[in-house]
């Protein structure tokens, strides 16, 4: 069977390391897989890749976009010779449609490409058998990737949560499936506790390398985009204990998040909170592991969740906010996550309300004109939602600071914090056992590479489906408790 993977980069992050598994796990059963792309790595990649720039992002996705005014839906103007330029690579790295030949696309329908849903169109006119991987959707908060226009069909939809799932088939998409990502190289199935895993494992409970739990770093491995909730993280820093600090690893690409980000560094630093920035670009992130006491995350929203088992994986506790929306998949597969919370509230008088609803109406109304939806009703549900006791996650940067400074700079103020959340005076602490490469083996290459090769299977006997009904998409997505100040 030939497979085209197709993606707008090969730049670091979590899109690419899905690529290299998932080349890895085609080619060692036999698959006959290239990949194309828009834009080249920055470095070797590991595996052949073909270059079309016509894949590569709009210059607009490229610029920066400070908010809702920045919102863009990019329907039509698509250049018909990208167009053609995209379908062209495709056929020369493909061939002709055939029932053994799938092309299969990464977040085509996160639209940083104009060209490239036309592009699909033609293809799937054509004949070709599309496999449409989702790792995240416009339709969830994200107005500035959203495309009004109508998604290509058929196609395979392919989604790395279970909420996903079921929201495509709810919105009417004939063909949609479950393919969870693969969180770490190798053979499933040792039976044994992977180096380094601790929980209440006793003094000596530590990782290959001989250092202990009791490290000085609560590691943010991440690199610092809005919607990792990086306020949330300077507040936790604030519970560290002496000695202890919190450290996260990369600043963000885009430009659209750099302000945000360096609004928070030069807050932590005002604040005097013990967190560090940017450890990832002076150290390696393999020595930054083995000093970590623990994993922190902190994000209001993730696609798949590997921030929550990658940690597993090389013997980390993983601590800080739990998200329902891919947690729930990996406890229904036998993991435990106890050093997790599911909400920090902030109390009364810690923030000004009224200028942060006011900004949250503003916000809600641009998303939803560039959905094409009147937002008075939406805005409303949302803010009554965020009017008493609101949990800190979901504020944006501007009522997250004013918090943090209350706290800062008043014990009582922090006094008051801790008796509406108890846990934050021990967050920091280690909770949970020893995990086995077992517990992890439904998220190994090699089951990763069976699912593929049952997907493509399926692909080739059922063909594509309907797409999704946008508008009952866009429903689902867009409630009260989806919406997040920083992940918008």
């Amino acid at each position: 069977m030939r497979v085209l993977i197709v993606h707008y980069h090969l730049k670091p992050g979590g899109v690419t390391t899905v690529i290299r598994r998932q080349f890895s796990s085609l080619e060692s059963s036999g698959f006959d897989v290239s990949i194309l792309v828009g834009e080249p790595p920055e470095g070797e990649p590991g595996f052949p890749y073909t270059l079309e720039p016509a894949l590569a992002y709009d210059q607009e996705s490229q610029s920066s976009q400070d908010g809702p005014s920045g919102h863009s839906a990019r329907e039509g103007g698509a250049d018909d010779l990208r167009i053609g330029a995209i379908v062209g690579a495709v056929q020369a790295n493909l061939g002709p449609p055939a029932d053994d030949a799938i092309i299969h696309v990464h977040n085509p329908t996160i639209q940083k490409n104009s060209a490239c849903l036309p592009a699909l169109s033609v293809l799937a006119a054509r004949g070709y058998s599309l496999v449409f991987h989702v790792h995240d959707l416009a339709e969830d908060w994200r107005p500035d990737v959203y495309c009004l226009g109508d998604y290509p069909q058929p196609a395979t939809w392919v989604c790395i949560n279970q909420r996903d799932v079921r929201n495509l088939k709810a919105a009417g998409a004939g063909e949609v499936h479950f393919l969870p990502n693969a969180a770490f190289s190798g053979k499933a199935g040792s039976g044994g506790p992977l180096a380094g895993s601790f929980g209440t494992g006793g003094p000596d409970a530590g990782d290959a390398t001989g250092v202990r739990p009791e490290g000085d770093l609560i590691l943010y491995p991440v690199r610092g985009i809005r919607r990792k909730n990086l306020g949330e993280a300077v507040l936790l820093s604030l519970y560290l204990p002496a000695g202890l600090a919190l450290g996260i690893t990369l600043p963000p690409n885009s430009p659209r998040d750099l302000p945000y980000y360096n609004g928070w560094k030069a807050a932590a630093g005002a604040f005097h909170a013990p967190i560090r920035f940017e450890l990832g670009l002076s150290a390696d992130f393999d020595e930054l592991y083995r000093q970590a006491r623990a994993v922190v995350s902190t994000s209001v929203k993730e696609g798949f969740g590997l921030s929550f088992l990658e940690p597993l994986s090389r013997g980390k506790v993983v601590l800080g906010r739990r998200l329902s929306a891919v947690v729930d998949d990996f406890e229904e597969s036998g993991l435990r996550f106890p050093g997790l919370y599911q909400h920090i509230t902030v109390p009364e008088g810690f923030f000004d309300p009224d200028t942060f609803l006011y900004r949250v109406k503003q916000v809600v109304m641009a998303a939803a004109g560039v959905y094409g939806l009147e937002g008075v009703n939406l805005a409303e549900a949302i803010a009554l939602s965020l009017t008493t006791n609101p949990d800190f996650g979901r504020l944006d940067e501007t009522a997250q600071a004013e918090a943090i400074s209350r706290i800062a700079a008043d014990t009582r103020a922090r006094d008051e914090f801790i008796a509406a959340n108890p846990f934050l005076a021990t967050w920091w602490e280690p909770r949970g056992g020893p995990v086995t490469s077992d517990a992890l083996s439904p998220w190994s290459e090699d089951s990763y590479g069976a699912r593929l090769a049952s997907l493509y299977q399926t692909v080739k006997k059922a063909g594509g489906g309907s797409p999704p009904d946008k508008a009952a998409l866009l429903a689902l997505y867009l409630n009260p408790e989806g919406f997040h100040g920083v992940g918008i």
